[in-house]
């Protein structure tokens, strides 16, 4: 159960929901998780309105080690969902074959029982059409918690309940690597701001790793050495799992 803190950040918006959307309480839905602020926000707001977490849902890249986007390694994210006691879906997809192999894992989660997804998505239109259009074709109710908050409100009640969260990644074009590893506060978020990045990195600016919440049972360790750059991206490199990886190879 979500801890005092996130209880008391989130108590207003308890009740609220999607218009037209069926109500969250007592029932099952996925999250789509990014492993990021958003997608936490969004979960954590899930489970204050009474929804039942069964699964974490993460579309990987072709080689099936990082998420798409964040580029979080997927030893990251099972670290995530362990801290969170939820289970975590990860599938490995191109771009080309993206909108089939999710809504191919939407029909076997309604097959499970699941009745909803739910979504870190803020205000870009063309993302809200596509996850309520997946979710249709496999029969699921769509949540957007955040749709078209205040920014800044939106982080304020991440940081209020006690949320720890390092940016991962940042778009090349956008915003220089000095952001990254960067942990997020309210100074971060004027530093991006002025950079002219939105407040919650909407458009893709950067993305966040979370490492402590209030819905985890312990923080998730997060070392990195440098940054690589991919698809336009600079991205951690993340230490502790190329290790493991030397390991697993020897």
């Amino acid at each position: 159960m979500p801890g005092d803190a996130a209880r008391r950040a989130a108590a207003p918006l308890a009740g609220a929901g999607i218009a037209g959307a069926p109500k969250l309480a007592g029932r099952r839905f996925f999250c789509s998780w990014s492993g990021g602020k958003d997608a936490y926000l969004a979960l954590q707001r899930a489970t204050l309105r009474r929804g039942v977490p069964a699964a974490l849902l993460c579309m990987l890249h072709e080689d099936g080690r990082e998420s798409r986007g964040h580029g979080l390694p997927l030893e990251l994210l099972e670290e995530q969902a362990a801290a969170l006691g939820i289970p975590l879906i990860a599938r490995a997809t191109t771009w080309d074959d993206y909108e089939a192999t999710y809504v191919s894992v939407l029909h076997d989660l309604r097959a499970q029982g699941v009745e909803a997804g739910v979504f870190g998505d803020i205000d870009l239109q063309a993302h809200r059409d596509w996850v309520e259009g997946v979710c249709a074709a496999a029969g699921l109710s769509c949540h957007l918690p955040l749709w078209q908050e205040d920014r800044r409100s939106l982080i304020g009640e991440v940081l209020a309940s006690g949320v720890r969260a390092t940016v991962v990644a940042v778009d090349a074009a956008r915003l220089d690597a000095s952001f990254l590893g960067r942990e997020l506060t309210p100074a971060l978020v004027t530093d991006l701001e002025a950079a002219g990045a939105d407040a919650c990195g909407e458009e893709g600016e950067y993305h966040t790793m979370v490492t402590e919440a209030p819905l985890f049972t312990r923080p998730v360790s997060l070392a990195w050495d440098g940054h690589v750059s991919r698809d336009g991206h600079c991205i951690l490199a993340f230490t502790q799992v190329d290790s493991r990886r030397e390991h697993e190879d020897r």
